[in-house]
């Protein structure tokens, strides 16, 4: 039967038989978010968010990991209270990385595996509420066949499948995001007041569930502006505009409600009400949340977490993107993650729809201004910001792209019976690419990329801790007798069953200056740019692998390798330890030895020139720094965060240590505090 009559037959097709499609499509997404999370470790943040969910649900509190609102990680921790696992309501004083140790230690002291499968397959019902609205709105603003194709993209999308399990807050936003731009379609061509709290309502849960949802506003405000724009009801532009901003002001106010709802109605994050320390704010947000939180117009929670997201936005840093580092994030980032990690069939399927959108564009003004507008405000925003952290934070531009796209490949498929046949093919091909990955949807790429297994070669932060389940089963496949695991991640693989040796960024272990055997490397090492991930993957990063794992999350090398750089870091690991409990003898071997496995690492020489200066050893302490800031200074990536910070701390050390005892030794400042290589 050709493709024109059965896309004719479609457009009227019986409720019932809708039903049962839409029935079909979200058991296949369940079934693969049921299963493809139980091949996957615990990832970065996940144990964070899930911690901090269960003490907002037991302690009323929200003091750990503020950045993050409680929405999602509210309902991942839901399943967990039947367990009755204890938690410390006391208000938690410590930094980012102390957090993420205790969520660690709190999620493996009990029983994780269960713990962790319960707040996946909760967090998993915004993954289907996404493929319900993501039909719902394909099917109101162009029909049943633009539907089925839209849900069909959705529902074998490798990046959707990649979080959508996870307890992250990523396609959380989505899905509230797409429900508050639908809802408010749906308001202005029908004003009921049902759409009009629904609108309200969304917006706020858009809200509470990222704080890059926080766009939903100024998207919103453009749609009521373009709504009237477009409008073709006879109504006079401004007259229109004036009254979708009204109602849109309304809905701001509904929304700002449900923000206070859910976070409880406290404005202290903490229900003993003490408070975070207000910032000394010298930038205008800051000085804004500053005003915000002092006249408590928002919860303490929500302003801070909105404080550290823009610090930790406007923090340039390295970036490897298409197999190159740059000293700062270049504007073509986001576009290369879309066009690596999309399936080829997918980027076939954007250009093929450009030219149906261009015909259909006057007829369905509205609905492209209501699918268009929110995914390009999310990719300008993306590729301005100095922050690239994957194709996660482009995820809530993907429904709207999928619906247009869509749409554009049905009207096509309308006019040209090849083109029909074309879209079917490359349908079938997205699905294929996406099968064929599973589970490694976090590590995917596509066929134009080389798959899975190549993609640590041209992004980063591949290996986010998912593939230990598969390493263990790797090594009962091919056993090793000498086997060495790098991490770049705080929790030990041994948790996991891997027989082998743990070491890395945040494990403090002893290791020998050179590794003979199985050696399995993190690949985000040899990407993150970070100074000790630079030190630690540095026998690596010329060496092809013997094998890789989950996709190539993890590396498989053999042979034999100087880890003199490696075990320096191990030997600061230590130091820093000995000094959190009061040793500081001990810290001074372990950084001494440091020294000597590593001469030219500035890790290790930075440590040590602090540690010898709070020791009072200004002599050795002197010379450290300077050595500590000659090799930072001929280092291409110097300001790169952590690099920047060893150097802006040696410079202090300097600046103190020449004051004591400089003019004695007939020292001069000046050079000391040079930070100009040249």
């Amino acid at each position: 039967m050709a493709v024109k009559t059965i896309l004719e037959r479609m457009r009227n097709p019986s409720p019932q038989f809708e039903r049962w499609i839409l029935a079909l499509l979200s058991a296949i997404l369940l079934g693969q978010l049921f299963f493809s999370p139980r091949r996957v470790s615990q990832t970065a943040d996940e144990a964070t968010h899930l911690y901090s969910g269960y003490r907002y649900l037991v302690c009323g509190d929200l003091t750990i990991s503020p950045e993050h609102p409680p929405l999602a990680k509210m309902i991942a921790a839901l399943p967990i209270l039947p367990m009755n696992v204890a938690a410390n309501c006391e208000m938690f004083p410590s930094g980012d990385l102390g957090q993420a140790y205790f969520c660690l230690n709190w999620l493996y002291s009990q029983d994780w595996r269960s713990a962790l499968a319960r707040a996946r397959f909760a967090i998993s019902v915004f993954a289907l509420a996404l493929c319900l609205l993501v039909w719902m709105s394909a099917r109101r603003m162009f029909g049943f066949a633009t539907a089925i194709m839209a849900t069909v993209l959705l529902v074998f999308e490798p990046n959707v499948l990649a979080f959508g399990p996870l307890v992250l807050t990523d396609v959380p936003v989505t899905c509230m995001l797409l429900f508050a731009v639908y809802a408010f379609y749906l308001w202005v061509t029908r004003r009921t007041a049902p759409w009009f709290l629904l609108t309200g309502l969304a917006t706020g849960l858009t809200l509470l569930a990222k704080l890059s949802g926080v766009l939903v506003l100024p998207i919103l405000g453009m749609l009521a502006v373009a709504d009237a724009v477009v409008d073709r009801t006879g109504q006079t532009r401004l007259r229109k505009a004036a009254r979708n901003l009204v109602g849109l002001a309304v809905i701001f106010c509904i929304a700002y409600a449900v923000v206070w709802v859910g976070y409880g109605m406290h404005f202290a994050a903490h229900p003993g009400a003490v408070q975070f320390p207000e910032s000394q704010a010298i930038s205008t947000s800051g000085r804004i949340l500053n005003s915000l939180k002092h006249y408590h117009l928002l919860p303490e929670a929500y302003l801070e977490g909105f404080g550290s997201a823009l610090a930790i936005a406007n923090d340039a840093a390295p970036t490897f993107i298409a197999g190159k580092t740059y000293l700062h994030t270049p504007w073509f980032a986001s576009l290369v993650y879309v066009l690596i990690r999309s399936t080829a069939a997918m980027l076939v399927l954007l250009l093929v729809a450009v030219p149906g959108v261009a015909i259909q564009f006057r007829e369905r003004m509205r609905e492209f201004v209501f699918l268009l507008a929110p995914a390009g405000v999310f990719l300008a925003i993306c590729i301005r910001s100095n922050l690239v952290g994957g194709i996660r934070y482009l995820l809530p531009a993907l429904p709207f792209l999928l619906i247009a796209a869509s749409s554009g490949c049905v009207e096509l498929a309308r006019h040209w019976r090849w083109v029909g046949y074309a879209v079917a093919a490359l349908l079938v091909l997205h699905v294929a690419s996406s099968l064929h990955a599973f589970p490694n949807y976090l590590s995917y790429a596509n066929e134009f990329w080389g798959g899975p297994a190549n993609a640590y070669k041209y992004v980063g932060w591949v290996d986010g801790g998912q593939a230990y389940w598969e390493a263990k089963a790797y090594l009962e496949r091919h056993p090793a007798n000498d086997c060495w695991f790098i991490t770049g991640w705080q929790w030990d693989p041994g948790l996991y069953g891997i027989p082998c040796h743990s070491f890395g960024n945040y494990l403090p272990t002893e290791i020998p200056p050179r590794l003979h055997g199985t050696v399995i490397v993190s690949s985000t090492l040899l990407t993150g740019g970070n100074l000790v991930q630079d030190e630690l993957a540095k026998p690596f990063k010329k060496v092809a692998p013997r094998d890789k794992i989950g996709g190539s999350a993890l590396l498989v090398y053999e042979g034999d390798f100087d880890t003199s750089f490696a075990a320096a870091v191990g030997e600061v690991n230590l130091a820093t330890n000995a000094l959190r409990t009061g040793q500081p003898q001990a810290a001074l071997l372990h950084a001494n030895r440091a020294v000597e496995l590593a001469p030219d690492s500035a890790h290790a020489r930075g440590f040590l020139c602090l540690l010898l200066t709070d020791l009072k050893q200004s002599d050795a302490a002197l010379r450290e720094c300077r050595v500590a800031q000659s090799l930072v200074l001929q280092d291409p990536l110097r300001d790169e965060p952590l690099r920047k910070n060893v150097l802006e701390s040696v410079n202090a050390r300097l600046v103190l240590l020449i004051s004591r005892y400089g003019a004695a030794n007939g020292n001069d400042a000046g050079p000391a505090l040079s930070s100009d290589p040249k």
